[in-house]
């Protein structure tokens, strides 16, 4: 449900309608079946969005869940698009950078978490916030050119500023990264730049607008934008690291579907 309704805050979209389609084998226990639904409610309720209805099936192999979410966008708004972005805009991102990876990282090494942050960590890949309300901020504000970075920050500037030809300038110190992973990591940054997982917003526009939304959602969600760059002429994403431009190559860089 987050993921899903995490696409419609991309486009600056208002949740209306889920379909849940589940394929269970004989032995999931009923109960089970009840809490993952209860969860499925509690986060649709949330966002103001029914769940209106889906299919249910029985499968010999692993359990297989999926979930379609309808959307709406309010009358005289045009949605949010990657599409559009113009040279000397800044680039700014919602929220904090760099949990999710570093919560994947531990879960892969299949460590428990012992401390508050790594708790943190981990909480951030089992129960990723949505940044529905974030998104009907931009656009009311004027914003037309965003998108979520669950496929790495790194990854949504790349696919912004590539169609209208462009490179990006991005510094290092301005990412909006978890305060105890830049004490605690060397070269921090790279994780909440070029790993995936975290579901918050990118978004360009020209300064005046990124300041008037960052007033906007610091007053009405409590929510942190952090401007973190600037798109430019010419190609390719470079970090400004300690005063020095560093290229970036994007191979390997966040999540590619299929890879």
């Amino acid at each position: 449900m987050a993921i899903n309704l995490s696409d419609l805050a991309a486009m600056g979209a208002q949740p209306r309608h889920a379909l849940i389609s589940l394929c269970l084998p004989g032995r999931v226990r009923l109960r089970d079946v009840r809490e993952l639904y209860r969860g499925i409610g509690e986060r649709a309720r949330a966002a103001g969005c029914t769940v209106a209805g889906g299919d249910l099936s029985g499968i010999d192999g692993p359990i297989v869940l999926t979930a379609a979410l309808f959307g709406t966008i309010r009358p005289g708004r045009r949605p949010l698009r990657r599409s559009g972005a113009r040279s000397g805009w800044a680039l700014a991102v919602t929220g904090t950078v760099g949990r999710a990876a570093a919560g994947i990282g531990l879960l892969l090494a299949e460590k428990q978490p012992k401390t508050s942050a790594e708790r943190r960590w981990v909480r951030a890949v089992y129960d990723p916030q949505p940044r529905v309300e974030a998104a009907q901020i931009l656009q009311s504000v004027g914003i037309r050119v965003a998108g979520d970075i669950s496929d790495g920050l790194y990854r949504e500037i790349e696919r912004i500023a590539q169609p209208a030809g462009l490179g990006a300038v991005v510094e290092a110190d301005q990412l909006p990264l978890d305060a105890d992973l830049r004490r605690s990591r060397k070269h921090a940054w790279a994780g909440g730049l070029m790993e995936s997982e975290d579901y918050e917003l990118l978004c360009a526009a020209p300064r005046p607008l990124l300041e008037a939304a960052r007033r906007r959602l610091r007053r009405d969600l409590d929510l942190q934008l952090s401007i973190i760059g600037t798109l430019e002429r010419g190609r390719g994403i470079r970090v400004r690291v300690d005063g020095k431009l560093v290229v970036i190559p994007s191979l390997g860089a966040g999540y590619e579907h299929f890879r």
